[in-house]
């Protein structure tokens, strides 16, 4: 953890963090999909905490992939991280 995570501004002048950025940071192991279900399970709500969004991959023979992601609202991404280090939600 030698940095922190991108905080962008989304069109409503919010900061956001990549949802799969905020899961390497966090260094989980669990696959990003199933984590961010499991972290709805705590009363986050689509376009209030976060918006879904498409973002690319590059797979290993070289073709792009389109993959999930969400734009976190800060709110969200500290209350992840707090509980997170102290054991719970993730």
């Amino acid at each position: 953890m030698d940095s922190l995570i991108k905080i962008s501004i989304n069109e409503s002048e919010e900061q956001v963090v990549s949802g799969r950025e905020l899961h390497e940071f966090l260094e989980l192991t669990e696959r990003y999909s199933s984590w961010f279900n499991r972290m709805l399970q705590y009363g986050f709500i689509e376009n209030v905490d976060f918006t879904g969004v498409k973002s690319f991959t590059v797979v290993n023979n070289g073709a792009k992939k389109e993959i999930e992601d969400h734009l976190i609202k800060l709110s969200m991404a500290k209350e992840i991280a707090i509980n997170r280090k102290r054991g719970k939600l993730i």
